[in-house]
């Protein structure tokens, strides 16, 4: 069994009636993402919190070489973290996360999962397109490559990509530096090779997406919606990477508000 990054705040469980959350990040990026705002956020509010990094990713072991990772080799990391937990926890999944978070649920159930700008369950062809539309040379290099970095590898595309207005430049910067590569072959299991059965989903869901985001489009979450039968909740002026905006507490207190309504 590989050794994972599991950040979590200061919450004690000891009489604590509320649910704890599992924050799972999305492509190139680890538990970090999570540190800076959604961690102290939940915290303050009496919500255990931990945020999990992916085999390869921030300071988590390998599990083997990054391009023959797949899509079940992160939900086995995420079905490993949830069996060490006493009560199996509130899910929320970013992006690719996200898209970890439903072929787990395929097979299990949880209190609930929050999805937040996440890959659909039939795939991730519109962020492909947008991506290679924008950056043909950087997407091409990639694909060429097998080094899905080359997507992300500069400030510029990060902030057009993941970010919006509500992002620092110098934050930005300091994002880009934390990057880690991407699996290819994980990439085409979400392209097409290991797509959602979202008919085998049972868990309550809640769906978010960005107004702005140009990775994942509202378009998209919507249609995310209108398969599990559920209103996603949009934040036009947010793009994808929600959890590192400056504006992040309006998604944090949706999230909190939906957990207290399933909770009751």
């Amino acid at each position: 069994m590989i050794n994972l990054e599991l950040l979590e705040n200061n919450v004690m469980l000891e009489n604590n009636d509320k649910p704890s959350i599992l924050f799972v990040h999305g492509m190139w990026h680890g538990a970090w993402c999570w540190e800076s705002y959604f961690l102290p956020y939940f915290e303050k509010l009496g919500y255990k919190a931990y945020a999990l990094s992916l085999s390869n990713h921030g300071k988590s072991s390998k599990r083997k070489t990054f391009n023959l990772l797949r899509i079940n080799d992160y939900v086995k990391d995420l079905k490993d973290t949830i069996e060490s937990f006493d009560k199996t926890p509130i899910i929320v999944g970013h992006s690719m996360g996200g898209f970890i978070v439903q072929k787990y649920l395929e097979n299990n159930d949880v209190p609930g999962a929050v999805l937040i700008t996440s890959v659909p369950p039939f795939g991730i062809w519109g962020g492909t397109i947008a991506v290679l539309k924008i950056f043909p040379l950087a997407f091409l290099k990639a694909n060429l490559t097998l080094n899905l970095k080359y997507i992300i590898n500069s400030s510029k595309k990060y902030k057009y990509l993941l970010g919006s207005d509500n992002f620092k430049d110098t934050d930005i910067d300091k994002y880009v530096k934390k990057l880690d590569n991407e699996s290819f072959l994980a990439y085409l299991d979400m392209l097409g090779l290991n797509l959602v059965n979202t008919k085998k989903l049972n868990s309550p869901l809640l769906i978010i997406g960005g107004g702005l985001d140009r990775v994942i489009s509202e378009k998209a979450v919507r249609k995310t919606g209108k398969i599990y039968g559920i209103t996603p909740i949009i934040f036009d002026d947010m793009g994808h990477n929600m959890m590192l905006e400056s504006e992040y507490k309006k998604v944090a207190k949706k999230i909190i508000k939906w957990i207290e309504n399933i909770s009751k």
